[in-house]
């Protein structure tokens, strides 16, 4: 079980913005938990969703595969300093109809855009090494102007089937992220439509890039990344009319041996560069 530590120094210039907004009220049931719990088949997933979590895990059959998922906003205009993460918004709902689903809505400080997530946790047989997770995201503009937008969806998949990390492979094709470790297994996260831009990075990079300033969106990169520790994010930019919605669709599959195994083809090798002073919370350990 792998554990990590989350002090994350705060920018300046969004908690003043944050600090001078006037909240609303919040009834108890519309602040997520600081734990939320899906649980179906042979699967388990545990996430905060509004920040890192030494909690957040996706074990199927046991075995864990995932480090961290997370969104991120970058609204046109915008005084923020950096991508504005799910913590950053205003609680409006959540529930958990049933153990394996919840739904979750957010909405911007002044910015009129409601942000809404529904998500469900689709375990397998046990013993098969098989689990899914469907999300559906929704992005509201809720006010009399046009809003330029971007969604980020920042995925981190461990697999350690093996028990090793730094060994996986990852690249990007027909909108979906596919990820290899040398045993076979086999993760991707696929986007019912194009992103505008895709990032593979190894673990820290890419992290650090949309955690702290500036705010500059993704670099495209849709890989190779070969026998290293790799991350990834999808970008999509919109431009929403008043009162227009628009929908993500993501899934999350993972599997402990692939029917065929997918490997790219060899690709130039990443270095890995130290992350700034401020981001060791981001060095993970295992035990």
């Amino acid at each position: 079980m792998k554990h990590w530590s989350a002090a994350i120094s705060s920018t300046l210039g969004l908690t003043v913005v944050l600090a001078l907004a006037p909240r609303l009220a919040v009834a108890a049931e519309a602040v997520p938990p600081d734990l939320i719990e899906l649980s179906d088949g042979n699967s388990v997933y545990r996430a905060d969703l509004l920040r890192f979590s030494e909690d957040q895990s996706w074990l199927v059959d046991g075995v864990e595969t995932l480090f961290t998922d997370l969104y991120f906003l970058n609204l046109g205009g915008s005084a923020a300093l950096r991508e504005q993460r799910l913590e950053d918004l205003q609680p409006i709902a959540f529930s958990q109809p049933t153990s394996n689903s919840l739904s979750a809505s957010f909405s911007t400080f002044g910015a009129n855009l409601n942000f809404s997530i529904n998500s469900v946790l689709l375990g397998g047989i046990p013993g098969s090494y098989r689990a899914a997770r469907h999300e559906t995201v929704t992005l509201t503009n809720t006010g009399t102007d046009w809003l330029d937008v971007s969604l980020f969806k920042y995925i981190d998949y461990d697999l350690q089937f093996d028990g090793v990390l730094n060994n996986n492979s990852a690249f990007f094709a027909d909108n979906t992220l596919t990820q290899t470790d040398a045993t076979g297994a086999l993760a991707t996260l696929t986007a019912d439509q194009t992103p505008t831009a895709v990032q593979i990075s190894p673990y820290g990079l890419l992290l650090a890039q949309l955690y702290n300033s500036p705010a500059t969106g993704l670099q495209n990169n849709p890989g190779p990344l070969v026998d290293g520790d790799a991350t990834a994010a999808f970008q999509f930019d919109r431009t929403l009319a008043p009162g227009e919605s628009v929908m993500f669709k993501f899934v999350m599959e993972v599997q402990r041996q692939a029917t065929t195994k997918a490997v790219p083809e060899p690709g130039t090798a990443f270095a890995f560069i130290a992350v700034a002073a401020g981001l060791a919370l981001l060095r993970r350990q295992t035990s």
